[in-house]
Formats: C-alpha cells, sequence, structure tokens
C-alpha cells in the first residue's frame, strides 16, 4: 500500500515510525511533516486544510490509505471528503467528530444515553453564565465548547476566577469561536485516565490504558497544555476497571451513536476521571492522543497499518492486538513560555548522541529544518522523549537520562512524569 499520514506532531512521527515498519506498506508519505519524520516518511509541503492540494497529490501518487492524525481536519470534514474520492481513510466522519467538536452536544448526549459524567450546566448567553457563577459552590470547571487545542479547559476556584474566564471566553473570545458556548460543570476529584479504543462501527478493541499530564508544571500546577508527558499501561491500576470502562462508557457510546445515525470508525479517545471506584467521562476526542500515542505505539508488538486497515474494513472482530510487556513513558520539551507566547527558532543540540534503540526514541513535534540544516525547535510542544523497560521506576529513570542529554537553551520540561501512577491504587 501507498500511504499519506496527514498532520505534523510527536503522534504523527510515532504513528509514522509504526507504519514505515510494516510489510504491507510499499511507501510512506506525511503532509506536512517535521524534522523528525523525515527519516521515516517523504514529507510533502501542503497545508493539511487545503483539499484541493490534496486531492491532487493523491491521484498523482495513486494513495491507497490515508491516516489522519490532527482533530481539525476530521472536524472540517476530510474523511467524507475522501470517502468520496473511493480513498480508504482511517478516521471518523465529520457527524462521528462532533463528539470533540462539540462538548454541549457531548454532555448532552451522555445524559440522554446514561453515560456517567460529572453535573452541568451549558451557557450561550454571557449575563445568564455571570449569573450562574454568582452562588454555586467552588471549585467548578468551565470548558470552552469547541476546539481549543487541549487549552479550553479551566478549573476555577472563586466566583472572581469565574468571571474573568466567562469574559475571555464569551466577550474577548480569547479561543476564537470555539468559547461562544460554554460548559460549566461540577468539579470531580480524581484520577485522570485515558482510553483510547479502536472503532469500527460496531466492533471495538481498547488499546492499554495511559495517563497524560496536562498541567505545564511539576505536581499538575498551573494552565492546561496540550500534554506534558504520558506513560502506559498503569501499574497499579484494578484489573477489573477495563471491562468496567468498556461496559460503561465505550459499548454505550458506540451504541447510542449508531443508534443517532452518527456511526463511529476510528479513534475514540474517552477522557475519563476515576473517583473511588466510579468511572465518570470528561471529554471524547475522536483521534490518537498527543503524546499518549507515543509511548503506546512504542509498546505495540503488532503490525499497526494492518490493524488500522483491518479497522476500515469492519474487521475488528477478527483482530488482536499485541502488546510489549513493559512500561513506557513519554516525557514533552516545550519552548519556554508554553502554552503562552515563546520564542520560536532555536537550534537543539546533541540529538545526535541520543543512541536510539529498542528502549529509547526521540519522537517530534514542533521542529523543522534551518538553513544550516540544524534541528529548530519552531512550535510549542517540540519533543517526546520516549523510554521503555519491564519495570516501571527503571523506564523514568531512563527516560530522564535521555532527556538531559539534549542541549537546548529554550527547553521546558516537567520531571515528575509518572508520579501519580501510585495514586492510582
Amino acid at each position: 500500500m501507498k500511504v499519506l499520514i496527514l498532520g505534523s506532531g510527536g503522534r504523527e512521527h510515532a504513528l509514522c515510525w509504526a507504519i514505515s515498519k510494516s510489510p504491507l506498506c510499499k511507501k510512506l508519505f506525511c503532509i506536512p511533516g517535521n524534522a523528525g519524520i523525515k527519516s521515516v516518511a517523504e514529507c510533502i509541503n501542503i497545508k493539511i486544510n487545503n483539499f484541493n492540494s490534496l486531492k491532487k497529490f493523491i491521484k498523482k501518487e495513486k494513495i491507497n490509505f490515508v491516516i489522519v492524525g490532527p482533530e481539525e481536519p476530521i472536524v472540517n470534514g476530510i474523511v467524507d471528503k475522501l470517502n468520496k474520492l473511493k480513498i480508504k481513510v482511517f478516521g471518523p466522519n465529520k457527524k462521528a467528530s462532533i463528539l470533540e467538536s462539540s462538548k454541549t452536544f457531548t454532555k448532552d448526549f451522555c445524559k440522554r444515553n446514561n453515560i456517567p459524567t460529572a453535573n452541568y450546566k451549558i451557557f450561550r448567553n454571557y449575563k445568564d453564565a455571570i449569573n450562574y457563577v454568582q452562588n454555586i459552590k467552588y471549585p467548578i470547571v468551565i470548558k470552552a465548547s469547541g476546539l481549543a487545542g487541549g487549552k479550553g479547559v479551566f478549573i476555577i476556584k472563586n466566583k472572581f476566577e469565574a468571571k474573568k474566564t466567562l469574559r475571555d471566553l464569551m466577550i474577548k473570545r480569547k479561543l476564537g469561536m470555539s468559547g461562544k458556548e460554554v460548559v460549566i460543570e461540577d468539579y470531580l476529584v480524581g484520577e485522570e485516565i485515558s482510553c483510547l479504543a479502536l472503532v469500527d462501527g460496531k466492533n471495538y478493541n481498547p488499546l492499554l490504558l495511559s495517563q497524560d499530564h496536562k498541567r505545564i508544571y511539576e505536581n499538575d500546577k498551573g494552565p492546561n497544555t496540550g500534554g506534558m508527558g504520558a506513560y502506559c499501561p498503569l501499574p497499579y491500576l484494578k484489573r477489573n476497571i477495563q471491562n468496567k470502562i468498556n461496559k460503561e462508557i465505550i459499548e454505550p457510546t458506540i451504541k447510542a451513536m449508531n443508534k443517532e445515525k452518527r456511526p463511529f470508525s476510528g479513534v475514540l479517545y474517552a477522557g475519563l476521571m476515576l473517583v473511588k471506584g466510579k468511572i465518570y467521562l470528561i471529554e471524547y476526542n475522536v483521534r490518537f492522543g498527543d503524546p499518549e500515542c507515543q509511548p503506546l505505539i512504542f509498546l505495540l508488538k503488532s503490525d499497526l497499518l494492518k490493524i488500522l486497515n483491518n479497522c476500515v474494513n469492519k474487521k475488528l472482530n477478527k483482530t488482536k492486538i499485541k502488546w510489549k510487556k513493559e512500561y513506557a513513558i513519554s516525557v514533552v520539551m516545550v519552548n519556554k513560555g508554553y502554552p503562552g507566547k515563546f520564542r520560536k527558532n532555536s537550534i537543539i543540540k546533541n540529538l545526535n548522541l541520543v543512541t536510539e534503540d529498542e528502549n529509547t526514541k526521540v519522537f517530534h513535534s514542533g521542529t523543522s529544518l534551518d538553513n544550516q540544516n540544524n534541528i529548530i525547535a519552531s512550535g510549542g510542544r517540540v519533543l517526546a522523549i520516549t523510554s521503555k523497560d519491564k519495570n516501571f521506576n527503571n523506564a523514568k529513570k531512563k527516560v530522564y537520562e535521555v532527556v538531559k542529554k539534549i542541549k537546548w537553551k529554550n527547553s521546558f520540561f516537567r520531571k515528575d512524569i509518572g508520579f501519580r501512577a501510585k495514586k492510582l491504587k
């Protein structure tokens, strides 16, 4: 197969790396890719939202299979457009992608289908929202309804923070049209876990449970980011939790989406909160998580392209996924200042000194090459250093040893990825 992967982040680097090893893959392209992806795929400088250019390229190269990485083109309906061209594509259609594009839809969807989630109110009017936050118990969570690159969720401690956040979202539109609708919901105290499941419309196959670290600073302080690190599997989690997630979250979601004529095919990512043994849905995503994808892919033993192809062909019920019996941890290195303003294009040194073997991999996110062929940091999240080991603590030790070898003056990273593992008991 000739395969095209759309995207430019660490998630796409991990997907490209795995797909490139498949005997089913004859040629691999990535649009637009990054400096790391260049080593495993041919990167093409086309904007992924320019469908006419994409279509021309796909026809010219006779692409057989397309994998869509980021949420934006999915939500914009790229899967529908490719299906019309009779191109095989992995990802949900526009109707199904509403699970991620609208938090208001998702909350109401959960309510009418008895999927456990935090109590909530939806507001489209600023004054109504302001009136509501005057006399409620804190803390609360305020969410922009639309896509916000992982930055649209705010934990609010008091009514003054609530008023400021509502003004920023609904009046100042700091997150654009994503904040024209907001969800205000109860704050749940527990442990956040990520469950990604491959779905072919009817059948599903859950991947290893993982845990993301969304806050910028250690001990989960500071603003939300796109993700500062992740690990899998979860070493101290009770074994029956996956069955509970399947029965209470994944299965009812698939059935309800079919019932509502929004059949789901692709990656169903359920962001969950574990509260005293009970599972609550926080949010859905409709693609591989980033950085969860990196440690997951690093532990995958099976042929990823074969799995995704079976998913598109509605044969997941005949697909077994094999995993390495180890732990993998990814630490994300970001530009200082992220998720706010940051300086671009600083040079990253010593990547050549990092020995990539079966236990270590550097996945690139926001990287590119300058005129002298130096690798530079061109985005907010830049590298996802990933290591694995049969022992969880050894995996943590390994990954930070690699991080220390990389010389990059403008870098920042969390030093405590995996610190919540024991709290999952």
